[in-house]
């Protein structure tokens, strides 16, 4: 919590799916969608993927993935 805050850390996110009536004049879909993608193209974010499992292979893989303390997200290939 310390490193947190003494870093001036900040936590973002997007509603890409629906959002309240009151802000779909100022956030439409496509705004929404163009913001979470801006923000995922930084590569910073690639420190967090462990690796790419192909969508077949998820039951058996996925579960010891997502259990090792150093992984934060797999990707998921589906084709």
């Amino acid at each position: 919590r310390e490193a947190f805050h003494g870093r001036r850390l900040r936590l973002v996110s997007s509603q890409v799916g629906a959002v309240a009536p009151r802000q779909r004049a100022r956030w439409s879909r496509p705004a929404r969608l163009a913001l979470a993608l801006g923000l995922l193209a930084d590569p910073r974010y690639d420190a967090l993927v462990a690796e790419e499992i192909a969508l077949s292979d998820a039951p058996a893989r996925l579960p010891a993935r997502l259990a090792a303390p150093e992984t934060l997200a797999a990707r998921l290939r589906y084709r």
